[in-house]
């Protein structure tokens, strides 16, 4: 199955997450189920096992106030088209910088700001 790019989801996915109490771990796994993630090729991705990802994801819907993965990519699909309609550019927005001695997780995506 494709999968959409990070670097293209990430700002959007960014901004429908803002304002959520969603943890780092929960707000990795909504960006792969953005970018079509099975559970089991989401576990493989996080390195965690199937019934985490299942577990996490039923937190995200219930967090969230969803029915399900359709509905949440529906609404991030939503938000996407209104702030491209609106012409809000996307602009990199600078991480800060971490430990020089720890290596960064791979699968992390890289953090954008919407610019007006």
């Amino acid at each position: 199955m494709p999968h959409i790019d990070i670097e293209l989801l990430a700002p959007f996915g960014a901004k429908f997450m803002e304002g959520t109490n969603l943890t780092p771990a929960e707000r990795s796994e909504v960006l792969r189920m953005a970018q079509g993630f099975a559970c089991k090729d989401s576990a493989a991705a996080a390195n965690v096992s199937p019934e985490t990802i299942r577990a996490r994801r039923k937190r995200i819907y219930r967090k969230i106030d969803m029915s399900g993965a359709n509905e949440l990519i529906a609404a991030l699909l939503a938000l996407s088209l209104k702030m491209l309609a609106r012409g809000e550019k996307l602009e990199p927005r600078p991480v800060a910088p971490q430990q020089p001695a720890a290596p960064q997780p791979t699968g992390e995506a890289q953090q954008f700001s919407v610019a007006r």
